[in-house]
């Protein structure tokens, strides 16, 4: 998959770092405090969806009451509800950028494969550079910031896309991040590689017809990645993104 891939497409928030992990709690801990915090916004302004109530993901929060305020052409106390969590929630990811803990073995890739060969070769074709990108629903802000702290940022050649907050309905499974890459990486579709750790990455790359390898360090997770390929089919799904630093230094 590498060998046929010209930019690889990386989601942040697993497949390069733990964003709310680090310091001394765990990344379910703080992710679940964040979830609670929005939600407690959404109590404030006397909405509930209850598909949500329990849930521990922030993210998932934010883009269903986010979705539904959109929905609700802007209608107050949405929209209000809305504007506030996204504004809790880039709060804790920008603070969580400063100690996010780093995915083990994605640094060497990212390193590996900014360095392999044929990038910026004399006299070769955009399209045959191989290029690295980032499309995620975390605020670009967060995502530079901790590539700036890990030395990773000049490796990032291609565009470093994170959640539109004009339009949350942009958010992935919607595959807009996807096509933003796309358009500047001077790449066919095929010539991509999305490699992501959630249902919403491979939703993504299936609308968009872009090349998908799943990654989770959970054996859970990878097993419900693995049984979400298109047409009933399997996805191939990696536990440790070593795997690929070492595929990328084979090149």
């Amino acid at each position: 998959m590498l060998f046929r891939a010209r930019c690889v497409v990386l989601d942040f928030d697993g497949p390069i770092a733990r964003l709310f992990a680090g310091g001394h709690r765990t990344q379910e801990s703080v992710a679940g405090d964040i979830a609670d915090e929005l939600l407690k916004i959404a109590a404030s302004h006397r909405i509930e969806l209850v598909e949500v109530r329990y849930s521990k993901d922030p993210h998932e929060v934010f883009s269903t009451y986010a979705r539904a305020a959109a929905d609700r052409d802007g209608a107050h106390p949405w929209d209000i509800a809305a504007d506030e969590m996204q504004g809790a929630l880039t709060a804790w990811e920008l603070k969580s950028a400063e100690h996010a803990e780093p995915t083990p073995g994605a640094g060497a890739f990212i390193r590996a494969w900014s360095g392999s060969a044929g990038r910026g070769a004399t006299g070769a074709p955009p399209s045959m550079y191989r290029r690295l990108a980032v499309a995620s629903n975390n605020h670009r802000g967060a995502i530079t910031r901790y590539l700036e702290r890990e030395s990773l940022l000049e490796c990032f050649d291609g565009p470093v896309i994170g959640r539109c907050e004009a339009d949350v309905k942009l958010m992935k499974p919607n595959p807009w991040a996807l096509y933003e890459v796309m358009r500047v990486s001077g790449a066919d579709t095929a010539e991509h590689l999305m490699i992501g750790d959630s249902l919403s990455d491979q939703q993504a790359a299936q609308r968009a017809g872009m090349p998908f390898l799943g990654y989770h360090r959970k054996p859970e997770k990878r097993q419900a990645l693995r049984t979400r390929g298109p047409g009933g089919g399997r996805l191939s799904v990696i536990a440790t993104m070593q795997v690929l630093a070492d595929a990328a230094n084979a090149l």
